[in-house]
């Protein structure tokens, strides 16, 4: 009988440390699986920048400041929007390394001025999410890209609180420049806040249905 009781407890034990080791590995996949998203995130926010510094390259002296007033301008009333009370605004620092002129961020805010450098990207959060908006929507201004602009989950890194002022912003600025913005959200704050909203679902059958909101 005793011996018995000891193999039930060495068994016990067994499939608690099984348990256990499982649960690691569990955690260590998922952090993974974090990892990657942010990496991937990173590098999508980063191709924003590169983008930004092509567009300062290629252009003179006069347009180059005239690039760099407008992205500012743009960044910054979306800052000023979406965070009203932190006093946030955005600056670019235009040097010449390698003969070839680089634009450094800066972000004001609260009386702190602190640049934005590549892990900032890999962390994400609202701040960083809303100047990485706001820059792609300068882009489209800057380079004449013609038609309506297609987006993806923007802002998803925004708290709720400031979700509805996201929504406000895009609505804004489309309707300052007569441009269509073409939007997919699990928002509901950015669905509400367009002209005509969609929703899409699926079945369970698998079938996609698609209602007006």
């Amino acid at each position: 009988m005793i011996q018995l009781n000891t193999v039930k407890a060495d068994l016990r034990a067994a499939r608690e440390k099984l348990a256990a080791r499982i649960g690691q590995r569990d955690l260590l996949l998922q952090e993974r699986d974090e990892a990657q998203l942010r990496s991937l995130e990173a590098s999508k926010q980063l191709g924003v920048n590169d983008q930004v510094q092509i567009l300062l390259q290629k252009s003179s002296e006069f347009a180059r400041q005239q690039v760099k007033g407008r992205v500012e301008q743009i960044v910054t009333q979306a800052l000023q929007i979406v965070f009203p009370e932190r006093g946030y605004s955005f600056h670019i620092v235009l040097d010449v390394k390698g003969l070839q002129p680089v634009a450094e961020y800066w972000l004001y805010s609260e009386g702190v001025m602190r640049q934005m450098v590549g892990p900032d990207y890999g962390r994400g959060g609202g701040a960083v999410d809303v100047v990485t908006l706001a820059l792609r929507l300068a882009l489209a201004e800057l380079e004449q890209i013609d038609g309506p602009l297609l987006m993806d989950e923007v802002g998803k890194h925004v708290s709720a609180e400031y979700a509805p002022n996201v929504a406000y912003f895009l609505k804004q600025y489309s309707e300052q420049l007569g441009r269509q913005i073409i939007l997919i959200t699990h928002n509901e704050h950015l669905a509400a806040v367009g002209d005509k909203s969609l929703r899409v679902t699926q079945t369970s059958a698998g079938v996609s249905k698609v209602t007006a909101i």
